[in-house]
């Protein structure tokens, strides 16, 4: 055969250097993303904006707020949490009961006269006067008259656990039934008698502690605030 042989040295480097370029160009395909990704990425960010937006909403709003407001709204967060709503004194012996507590003291009245554990009542109520105590920002997020009476939310809190403890401490201790004969309806009302009198001797040594009069006295000024703004509103 005529003409040179075929080069050996260049035909294994042929086959067995890598070619870099075609291994670049494919490294740099795969790297790209895909459109799946970027609407994953896209909607992530999206949320993301949107969570930061209520996040400053709820911030303007909360700074929105006049200065009286601010104050009343730390007296009652003070006043609830910190102080003591109720202060039992026995002999040389005191004890005070928060706010916080008041739905152990609903439930058991007697609870006030002990230490109360934080059960999940105690929390579920915690959660309760906190959105109470947030209730005042709902005009600064919704822009409706009736928002406005969400400033009445604590006193309104007061209120009816003020009522709820007074029917419980002041009404009949042992309810007698209905269909109860003369000589039973008798028994049950001289132990009702017996059992106010004692009631009558433990509520001298009951006592309105500071939280109470610091909590009235902010709830009542947001309550104002509210009420007069709610007026002046157009509907």
């Amino acid at each position: 055969m005529n003409g040179n042989p075929p080069n050996r040295g260049a035909i294994a480097g042929k086959f067995l250097l890598p070619n870099f370029s075609d291994e670049a160009t494919l490294s740099c395909r795969t790297e790209e993303p895909t459109a799946m990704d970027k609407t994953d990425s896209m909607d992530m960010s999206s949320s993301a904006q949107h969570q930061q937006g209520r996040l400053a909403r709820f911030i303007s709003a909360a700074t929105g707020l006049d200065g009286i407001t601010k104050f009343a709204i730390i007296c009652v967060f003070f006043a609830w949490f910190f102080i003591d709503t109720l202060v039992v004194s026995v002999g040389s012996m005191k004890h005070g009961v928060r706010f916080f507590d008041a739905s152990a003291v609903i439930a058991d009245p007697t609870r006030m006269f002990f230490s109360i554990d934080t059960s999940f009542g105690v929390l579920l109520f915690g959660v309760l006067c906190c959105l109470c105590l947030i209730a005042p920002l709902a005009p600064h997020l919704w822009r409706n008259r009736v928002a406005w009476i969400g400033y009445l939310a604590p006193l309104a809190l007061i209120v009816v656990c003020g009522l709820l403890l007074y029917s419980k401490t002041s009404g009949e201790i042992l309810a007698a039934p209905s269909d109860a004969g003369g000589l039973r309806g008798s028994v049950m009302s001289l132990a009702n008698k017996i059992l106010q009198r004692g009631s009558d001797l433990v509520s001298r040594h009951v006592a309105v502690g500071a939280g109470g009069y610091v909590a009235l006295f902010g709830s009542l000024v947001l309550g104002y605030q509210g009420f007069r703004r709610f007026l002046r509103k157009p509907g």
